[in-house]
């Protein structure tokens, strides 16, 4: 029902000298301003986000509830990038709890896609082929239906609510003055060049290790940790603007994983609803359409796989050129 996104190869660049550095950070911050300033401006930011993102409406729309679950998702990861100048007990309560909502919201966008795609595939079939898909389409509707209903209920639960009113006024207080003082020394620049060391020599060791043989949940967490990195490279591009567009390949990296996972999602819920067929006295085969359906998920995973191989090493020059730029 899909296809694997092609990924761009990426335009050498050069290391700058130090003048180039400062010319190029953006007017908000520089490289040589305290860490610990641009920290809280970015949970600021981030916070505020996650509070407009808020749907107004008791039914928010599958948009909505991805949005919110995005810049749940965002602050997760400024709390953990920032984590070491923050309150340790209070930051990791936030995080727990942000981790909890992001997931209640996690199903419904997948399905919505997922159900779409369906239904486009079934309009692509002939007429004599489309026997036996009505079960499982209501199977689908009913998954969808219970995952809106759990989304709803997350955002408009009480503990939701203690959530948003938590980060709010976590990021309201800004600095401890104790921290102020403890961190002063370290600049924005430092700590980007320590973190973004980091993140790309932890993305880069990871997809080495997955050129000749993944399994789906190893290429999953890399898709996870490539998302972290796009998201850490967004933050300190308000300082230094160059590292945005190493933040679209990751964004390109994650699209290509994600086209993977789509496609071993779509044949769990085949699995799925295998079992139930079996479970309800059937002998849980599934129709001809459905099983052709596997097989082309199947397919659209190798040639995932294939493009993951092929392009691996352009990405791992493009992040390997954002860790000179900063060095």
């Amino acid at each position: 029902m899909s296809e694997p996104r092609a990924q761009r190869q990426v335009a050498p660049t050069h290391r700058p000298s130090s003048g180039e550095l400062r010319s190029a950070t953006a007017p908000g911050f520089a490289s040589d301003d305290a860490f610990i300033a641009f920290a809280h401006a970015v949970l600021r930011r981030e916070a505020a986000g996650l509070a407009e993102n808020k749907p107004k409406a008791e039914q928010p729309t599958p948009d909505e509830i991805h949005q919110l679950r995005v810049a749940a998702r965002r602050l997760r990861v400024a709390l953990r990038l920032f984590a070491r100048m923050l309150p340790s007990r209070h930051a990791a309560r936030l995080t727990a709890e942000l981790r909890w909502f992001a997931g209640s919201l996690g199903d419904v966008r997948d399905l919505d896609v997922y159900t779409e795609n369906f239904k486009a595939y079934v309009q692509s079939l002939p007429a004599e082929q489309r026997g036996g898909l009505s079960g499982y389409e209501m199977y689908l509707r009913r998954e969808r239906a219970e995952a809106r209903q759990r989304a709803a209920a997350a955002v408009a639960s009480p503990r939701a609510a203690a959530l948003l009113a938590d980060v709010e006024q976590f990021v309201a207080g800004g600095p401890a003055p104790g921290a102020s003082r403890r961190w002063a020394s370290l600049t924005v620049g430092d700590a980007m060049r320590q973190s973004v060391r980091s993140s790309v020599g932890r993305v880069r060791r990871i997809g080495n290790g997955l050129m000749k043989r993944a399994r789906p949940a190893q290429l999953h967490d890399l898709r996870i940790k490539s998302k972290r990195l796009r998201y850490e490279l967004e933050f300190f591009a308000e300082a230094y603007p160059p590292l945005r567009q190493t933040a679209k390949e990751c964004k390109a990296l994650q699209d290509l994983l994600g086209t993977l996972q789509d496609a071993y999602t779509a044949t769990e819920r085949l699995r799925r609803y295998s079992l139930l067929l079996r479970k309800q006295g059937g002998d849980g085969e599934l129709p001809p359409a459905l099983v052709e359906l596997r097989k082309n998920q199947l397919g659209v995973a190798r040639n995932v796989r294939r493009s993951f191989r092929a392009t691996w090493p352009s990405f791992v020059a493009a992040i390997g050129a954002a860790r000179k730029l900063v060095a």
